[in-house]
């Protein structure tokens, strides 16, 4: 080197500095908005989801971008945040969705803010409109707003399982639920929406908890699909909600009175992924590995192979199985899958209907009557050793049922048509059973109160 030119010598050290620039500018590009054009580091930080590129979009004369430019993102998250209250409060909603819009450009990785953002959208300002129609507009924006939560943070089970809990409960179970069903399936925006659904949250026109229920698979499916944990709740309960959601599709469907095949088929689907797809999932526990639904060789196995005790690995089968009410889900579903207990379910909504409404009595006194029958006939194919019904011992939903359809047969029976009560009839070991006694007699009350007379 000592015998180079001086002027060579500034070649050589020009050169080696583009050598080491290449590699750099490769590595280094920024991010844009056109991914071809993205550095390998760019690229990772995108995949990875590392990267909060954006500066969001801020009025660049104001306070908070002076924070975001100092390097002060989360005090101006926070900013804005409080501004998101205020307009809120004030029912400036135009200016909230924008703040909002801010909100995640700042910060699209912080799961709280697509939470409660999408929280405060569907449930605060929601409540705050006096028209369903647009209690329901406010409700969608919710849910669109933590799906594009969901499209910025793959790799967060919490916001998929978030999602379906706003499907499911907040659709199907808020005090609007049955107009807001009906609007999942023909939303009353009927100029946009043609009579159909909002494509955007139900592109394919289903129940609201089967919408539901896919999300919960998605966030099962990154649970198990990878090395993604979820930090919400113990895993044998998070796993089991799109199961659960199966389950809650086939039960509004009796609560709206419809009892035929669809209902019945519900049901089944219920009982096979129930125990063909949860109760064949393993899970950890501190007895070791345990499977719901494992026969006994296959407890045996598995006690070999991580080396606990058979009895220590069925104390903790039962601990898990009780935790997420296994074995009461596994029968219920069977049982309400039944051609019976459908039966009997139909004609009790429609005895109750002809006493109701149509003043039908002879028509409503045969219905409960037939439906009496056909619990009977179900109660005793669940029978246990002792004779006492498995059914009665673990469904208080279908004891208060059962009880309410036993009530008002008898009051046709005795003050309609004057009769007097048979000795023997189907269910009458339910009035009789001294542990109901207190529940008979609360819905006597209620029954007496809607009658509008006093208790005879």
């Amino acid at each position: 080197m000592s015998r180079l030119t001086s002027r060579q010598r500034q070649l050589v050290y020009l050169t080696g500095i583009l050598v080491l620039m290449a590699p750099i500018i490769v590595l280094g590009m920024p991010t844009t908005q056109q991914s071809g054009n993205l550095g390998i580091i760019a690229q990772k930080r995108l995949e990875y989801e590392l990267g909060e590129p954006s500066l969001g979009n801020v009025d660049p004369a104001s306070a908070t971008m002076n924070l975001v430019l100092l390097g002060l993102r989360g005090v101006a998250a926070n900013i804005l945040w409080m501004e998101a209250d205020h307009l809120k409060d004030t029912k400036n909603w135009s200016q909230l969705k924008s703040t909002v819009e801010s909100i995640i450009l700042l910060q699209p990785h912080f799961q709280s803010v697509w939470k409660f953002q999408a929280w405060n959208l569907g449930y605060n300002v929601s409540a705050e409109c006096d028209a369903v129609p647009d209690r329901y507009y406010w409700v969608k924006e919710g849910v669109k707003f933590l799906t594009r939560g969901t499209e910025r943070n793959t790799k967060v089970p919490e916001l998929f399982h978030d999602l379906g809990d706003y499907y499911g409960k907040k659709i199907g179970r808020a005090d609007e639920h049955v107009l807001f069903r009906q609007y999942f399936i023909v939303d009353p925006d009927e100029a946009r929406w043609k009579g159909g659904p909002d494509e955007e949250i139900n592109p394919n026109g289903i129940d609201n908890y089967l919408v539901a229920k896919d999300w919960y698979l998605s966030a099962n499916d990154k649970v198990t699909g990878g090395l993604i944990e979820q930090h919400k709740m113990a895993w044998p309960i998070f796993a089991n909600y799109p199961f659960r959601s199966q389950m809650d599709y086939a039960t509004i469907r009796q609560e709206e009175g419809k009892f035929g095949d669809v209902t019945s088929e519900a049901w089944r689907t219920g009982y096979r992924e129930w125990t063909e797809e949860y109760g064949r999932m393993d899970f950890a526990t501190p007895g070791g590995v345990v499977r719901f639904e494992a026969t006994e060789d296959e407890i045996a196995r598995l006690s070999e192979q991580d080396g606990f005790p058979f009895e220590e690995k069925l104390h903790w089968l039962d601990r898990y199985q009780n935790m997420v009410n296994y074995r009461y889900w596994r029968l219920r579903c069977n049982v309400e899958g039944n051609a019976d207990m459908a039966g009997a379910r139909g004609d009790l909504a429609n005895g109750r209907r002809l006493y109701r409404e149509v003043q039908d009595m002879e028509g409503a006194r045969a219905a409960l009557y037939s439906s009496l029958e056909k619990f009977q006939r179900v109660v005793d194919t669940y029978r246990l050793p002792d004779g006492t019904s498995q059914l009665l011992n673990d469904e208080t939903d279908l004891t208060e049922s059962i009880l309410k359809g036993i009530l008002i047969w008898r009051s046709i029976v005795k003050d309609v048509f004057g009769e007097e009560i048979p000795a023997e009839y189907p269910m009458d070991e339910l009035w009789n059973e001294p542990r109901y006694e207190a529940l008979r007699v609360e819905l006597e009350q209620q029954f007496n109160a809607w009658q509008g007379t006093m208790a005879r």
